[in-house]
């Protein structure tokens, strides 16, 4: 059985170690900025854009988001109009039209009340709609009136989806962009009646002869492109223009992009994490808070893409725009000082694991299910081939009906269960008042501390085991994730309790057919009650969103504690789990004999905490190790702490 746990956590460790060269390879990070907000600031301020763009630049700004322009907001532009007819019809009736081409369409009754008017004042723009227009109405219902500018043309449509239509990127802020040395970040919108074809002119047309690297999607119905029938077709436009698609990081599934794990799935090595701050969420948050934000999700969760959009207010003294070159500054700096680069954001490259692989690494889930069923006198020959034998062939049964990664998650959520509960079983013997032969210090905080040790290396075996099952593209990106996180909250305190009650590895083994008569003390039950309770605040915390939001004081901790330490442990572990498996062999026999169900349950939450940390796969591994290793020392610390107190105070008694 250990030959078969070696063998797997090996095949883990090997991609583990890819994976990871992969992570420090993926170094590049852009600085967006949203045009359409940062246009509305300069305006509302009267700002020179070009001096601003010029200092946010210098200050670290890599690229403008520039969208698509909307029907709605045609006229705000000043280089085009747009009119329903009957809005011309009523004009007509009550006055005169100036245009001549208006005026004679008037008198001959040809203006329509179903039909709406374009007119461009410039010939950049009378370019765009011309290449535009055919793209979102069929060419029945295009009508171009007159060719000269201004020019214009009738479309057969309504207003309201006239509105909702994006007709390209405005010249004038795509020449903004790089006029200025800035990155085109296009933001485009996705009409679900595009062909192929189409989509290959909009991509064209987007980026010809510009800067442009990252595609953004956005809209009213929030699709990506080529949503929902041709997101094969854009993801081959994408990856042929050597554009990345941007997925915009989001914690409330109703607010992800239609289709965008689709479009993901099609072109995994050309996918960049999008983190931004919604401007009503933004305007309750100080400039230090933001920057803070945006510099967790790129150490953290891998972002590649800081979307901003402008501050609107001031900052320690500075003018508005003095405040947002010094946030831009900020994040520029703690990017850098993690050493990363200020550039055109940077994809994972190719990474692919060989099924033969991803089957050896498999074979610790067995084996570790095994050594937890070995305390219930399950084991031996038999029971390894069979067990060995039933994971390769649901591993292959997963590849040959192309549903892989399904049970890479199952195997790799075993192992979420499975190894937490060994690392319970490894230190049975401190419940147990004993010592292995090989433990021969009397002195009990070392005891503890090995003790602490153990149990975490047991369990960080489970960690590796789901890395090496589930690294990949797809989930370092987070469009696949891993299944259960709740569980392993959840499921290990009770596997590791009922291990405590129903074997002999810690000493405390009850008889199931007379443990309803042994009477249950009122602290004993208070203490139930309070660990249920506690067990649903963790759970209803679990996640980025929750209704139970962390109090003010947690909150100034956790941010003090990034500060100090770059990497935040986790508080279920440092405060409580580690502490508590450190007091185990302190002690004494009554106390052990009372409290060991309680110090299992503690002790089984931090395990599965600390495969939570793995399980989210779009963090850096080095970020977890180092929040591991960051929990591991204060909480020894702190169980040093606890370990001397109890001396001391069970020595009075």
């Amino acid at each position: 059985m250990l030959l078969v746990l070696a063998i797997g956590l090996l095949a883990a460790l090997y991609v583990t170690g890819r994976r990871e060269r992969h992570e420090a390879a993926n170094r590049n990070v852009e600085i967006v900025m949203d045009d359409a907000d940062f246009s509305a600031l300069t305006k509302a301020y009267a700002y020179n854009e070009g001096a601003f763009l010029t200092e946010l630049r210098r200050a670290g700004l890599t690229s403008l988001a520039v969208s698509e322009e909307l029907g709605a907001n045609i006229q705000a532009a000043g280089t085009a109009t747009v009119f329903s007819g009957g809005a011309l019809l009523d004009q007509a009736r009550v006055g005169t039209l100036a245009d001549p081409l208006f005026a004679a369409l008037a008198r001959s009754n040809a203006i329509r009340a179903d039909t709406m008017y374009l007119v461009a004042y410039n010939a950049a723009t009378a370019q765009r709609y011309a290449e535009q227009l055919p793209l979102h109405f069929d060419a029945h219902a295009i009508r171009l009136l007159r060719a000269k500018l201004p020019a214009v043309w009738a479309i057969r449509t309504t207003s309201d989806y006239f509105d909702a239509e994006a007709f390209g990127l405005p010249f004038d802020r795509v020449a903004l962009a790089k006029r200025y040395g800035l990155l085109l970040v296009p933001r485009l919108q996705n009409d679900e009646g595009f062909s192929p074809a189409h989509i290959l002119t909009l991509l064209d047309d987007a980026t010809r002869d510009q800067r442009a690297r990252t595609v953004i999607f956005f809209g009213l119905k929030n699709e990506v492109l080529g949503y929902p029938d041709n997101t094969a077709a854009a993801a081959a436009a994408l990856t042929a223009d050597h554009l990345n698609f941007g997925v915009v990081e989001t914690y409330d599934p109703k607010q992800e992009q239609l289709g965008d794990s689709d479009l993901a799935r099609r072109m995994p090595e050309r996918l960049v994490r999008v983190q931004a701050v919604a401007k009503p969420e933004a305007d309750k948050l100080s400039p230090e808070e933001i920057i803070a934000r945006y510099l967790l999700g790129v150490n953290e969760r891998n972002i590649r893409v800081v979307y901003l959009r402008p501050y609107y207010h001031s900052w320690n003294g500075r003018s508005i725009e003095a405040t947002n070159v010094e946030i831009v500054r900020r994040i520029a700096q703690g990017i850098r000082a993690d050493h990363r680069r200020i550039a055109s954001a940077s994809a994972f490259a190719k990474f692919t694991i060989s099924p033969l692989t991803i089957a050896l690494a498999s074979l610790a889930v067995p084996a570790s299910l095994l050594l937890v069923l070995e305390a219930f006198g399950i084991g031996g020959l038999g029971w390894i081939v069979a067990f060995v034998l039933a994971d390769l062939l649901f591993v292959a049964a997963g590849y040959v009906t192309h549903h892989d990664i399904i049970a890479r998650k199952v195997l790799a959520l075993g192992a979420g269960l499975t190894f937490p509960a060994a690392g319970m079983l490894a230190v049975g013997w401190a419940f147990r008042g004993e010592a292995p032969p090989w433990l021969r210090t009397a002195n009990v905080c070392l005891r503890g501390l090995i003790a602490l040790v153990i149990a975490v290396a047991v369990t960080l075996c489970g960690a590796l085991a789901i890395v090496g099952l589930l690294s990949t593209l797809l989930t370092m990106t987070e469009i696949d994730r891993f299944l259960g996180v709740k569980y392993v909250l959840v499921l290990p305190p009770l596997i590791a309790l009922g291990l405590y009650f129903f074997t002999d590895r810690f000493g405390a083994k009850i008889d199931p057919r007379t443990a309803a008569e042994t009477p249950v003390r009122v602290i004993q039950l208070l203490v139930g009650l309070v660990l249920v309770a506690g067990a649903y605040i963790v759970l209803e915390r679990s996640g980025n969103q929750s209704d139970i939001a962390p109090s003010s004081f947690e909150l100034a901790l956790r941010s003090h504690l990034t500060t100090i330490l770059q990497v935040r442990p986790r508080f279920k572990e440092f405060v409580v789990a580690w502490p508590a498996l450190m007091l185990v062999p302190a002690l004494n026999a009554v106390d052990r004999r009372r409290w060991g169900w309680l110090f299992v349950l503690a002790g089984g939450m931090g395990l599965g905490d600390l495969i939570d940390t793995f399980s989210h796969l779009h963090t850096p591994l080095l970020v977890g190790a180092e929040r591991v290793v960051n929990g591991g020392v204060l909480g020894a610390v702190l169980g040093a702490v606890v370990v001397f107190v109890y001396r001391r105070l069970r020595r009075l008694e």
